[in-house]
């Protein structure tokens, strides 16, 4: 009986989905203002002024594991900032801890490529794999960060701790560091290291704010529906429980 409520939610809000990707054309959906995407449009467009580079931790969670939907959510802001960054001579640096975001990272920039009619470059100094494991992962994201001119560090991925030696190689370079996680750990070291911190659901947010695209954000709008009705839900149910039904 429960699997079969699961696969009926998950059809609802699917339709759903696909109902308000429709609806965007006519009523686009609102966000809420979040200021680290408003500094970080502004931040772009001075990188390229300055021949300076955009930094992109794409995490160390493997394509197998739980954790890759943050994974995704990196591999996603690096497409959009590609497209915009590659005009520069200092294309975007996306560096990654494990292989299989390490090919799709080098994959993302040489579509990135191809749309601008550009010819593709090395692109294992353009996505490399800076160390497989967490601290090896922090190290090298350190060490990317001091010697390839970034100005801007973008952390929305999978990462733990590590992310304390990110974020302290921005500080020191006095870059702007943007930084969110699904792990716990992470997001405390962000509120207290990143200069814009993002929070619980606000990563995997960040294609929308960047893009605008109708089917993101009908999915946050559908995220958004979901939560009342469970909150509806919830309430009804404490209400009938309060009076003994």
């Amino acid at each position: 009986m429960s699997d079969q409520v699961a696969l009926l939610t998950v059809v609802l809000l699917f339709i759903l989905l696909i109902i308000l990707t429709v609806m965007q054309k006519k009523s686009p959906y609102v966000l809420r203002e979040l200021p680290a995407f408003q500094r970080l449009r502004r931040a772009i467009g001075l990188a390229v002024e300055d021949g300076k580079r955009i930094h992109i931790a794409l995490g160390r969670s493997s394509i197998l594991s739980e954790t890759f939907a943050s994974g995704l959510i990196g591999l996603g802001v690096l497409k959009r900032l590609s497209r915009i960054a590659l005009i520069s001579d200092h294309p975007p640096l996306a560096t990654s801890g494990e292989g299989s975001l390490m090919i799709l990272g080098q994959d993302g920039i040489k579509a990135a490529y191809r749309r601008l009619g550009l010819p593709p470059e090395e692109l294992s100094q353009k996505a490399p794999l800076v160390g497989a494991t967490p601290l090896s992962y922090g190290v090298g994201s350190q060490m990317a960060i001091r010697d390839e001119r970034v100005a801007v560090d973008l952390i929305v991925c999978h990462v733990g701790s590590e992310a304390a030696l990110i974020c302290d190689a921005s500080h020191q370079q006095g870059n702007l560091s943007i930084a969110g996680s699904d792990d716990l750990t992470a997001q405390a070291i962000a509120v207290a290291t990143a200069t814009y911190p993002l929070l619980g659901e606000e990563v995997f947010g960040a294609v929308a704010y960047m893009d605008g695209e109708p089917i993101h954000q009908a999915s946050l709008q559908t995220q958004d529906i979901a939560r009342w009705v469970i909150i509806l839900i919830i309430l009804i149910a404490s209400a009938a429980k309060l009076i003994g039904l």
